[in-house]
Parts: structure tokens; sequence; C-alpha cells
């Protein structure tokens, strides 16, 4: 059976970087093509590959995929590797050939990160659209966000759970970062069904991970 692929979506600041703070260190690889830093204190015992291009990227990735003990790869983060994609594109091509060679490198990216051993987590950034309907009516929704019309409100398909990133605060002004694990009508936010009784979580993805586990040996 394939390891779950995970979207862990939202604005700068809500805690999408900050979830990961208890995998395990010495079962995780981290993709970094972000290169800024991992915001919590163990941050330097995970295994960190920083990718500044699509060619470092890939030989990571590999090497995650290649590797045992890994349980766990992390993509630091989508909206990055798109950001990165594009510029060596139109470098590289003219015209349709831009795009048609972005297309096809992202399906061959999601393609290859569906395995067997390891669950796979992209962190990404959100977007807020507008959709027309028949009617002349309009809905906001909230997803993640890509360059391209191709894979516009289709990439969160790809993944089992996509969890929206928020932050609360209650009465008396108390703050909780959290994730949205179902959709409300605007986000694009899934998990399997009766997974999660709650519309919130902590923002813990090895919780979520532990969750899925149970899960599925039911």
């Amino acid at each position: 059976m394939s390891k779950a692929i995970i979207g862990v979506v939202g604005s700068s600041g809500t805690g999408k970087s900050t979830s990961l703070r208890n995998l395990s260190p010495d079962k995780t690889h981290i993709i970094d093509l972000e290169r800024k830093g991992l915001p919590f204190p163990n941050a330097g015992k995970f295994n960190v590959a920083p990718c500044a291009n699509i060619k470092e990227f890939d030989q990571a990735l590999d090497k995650a995929l290649a590797d045992e003990k890994c349980e766990v790869i992390v993509i630091e983060s989508f909206t990055k590797y798109t950001e990165t994609l594009i510029a060596l594109a139109q470098s590289s091509f003219k015209g349709y050939d831009v795009w048609s060679y972005y297309n096809r490198m992202i399906r061959a990216t999601l393609e290859k990160v569906k395995n067997d051993r390891a669950v796979v987590i992209f962190t990404g950034i959100d977007e807020i659209v507008q959709i027309a309907q028949p009617s002349g009516d309009t809905y906001n929704v909230r997803r993640i966000k890509v360059q391209g019309k191709q894979h516009e409100g289709c990439i969160e398909k790809e993944f089992l759970m996509v969890l929206f990133t928020e932050v609360k605060r209650d009465k008396e002004g108390n703050v909780r970062y959290v994730f949205q694990t179902n959709s409300d009508g605007i986000t694009s936010a899934k998990t399997p069904m009766g997974m999660f009784k709650d519309a919130y979580i902590d923002n813990d993805i090895a919780v979520v991970i532990e969750a899925a586990k149970k899960y599925y040996a039911a």
C-alpha cells in the first residue's frame, strides 16, 4: 500500500514548518528548497538537504527514496519547487515548450513520490481565488497556490490529506496553532473519513502520521 502524501498549506507564519518539530530526526529527510532554516530547537539534528536548483532537488529526493531507514520525506516547499522549476523552464525553452516542460516535470515528481515506505509531506503557500459559476454568481476558494493553468485547483487530488494551517486566538488572547482537517466550504482541506473527529487539531504532523497508522491498521 502506498504511504500517505500530505499537503501542509497556509500563509507565512502560520506554523507549516513548525509542525515538523516532533518528527524523528533519524528517520526524516527534509529537502530544503527554501534554505532559510527551520524554526524549532532540534532542527540541527535533522537530515536536511539544502537545494538551490532542480538538479539538487532531484538528487536529494532520489537519495531520500533510496534510504531504507527513511520513514518521512518533507519537501520544503512545493511553492519554492514550482518557482524554481518555472525559472529553469523559462531559461531553457521558449513559448509553449516552457509550460510543456514545467507541467511534465511536476507530473513526474508527483508520480515519483508515490512509494510504499515513506510518508511524503509537501509544505506550500495558499491562495484565495474567485470562481465563477454558470449562473453568474461567484464564490471564494482557498487552495494550494501553483503556477500554470493545468495544475490550478488540481494538485490536491494527488494528496491523501491536505491540512490548512491557521492561528486561533481565544477570548483570553491565548494563541493556538492548528491544522484544519476538512473543508469548511472554502478551503480544499481533507482527511480520510473519520480519521479526526475535530475540525481543528494541534499543528503537529507527527500526530497526524500516527493517526494515519492507527486508522489503516484498524
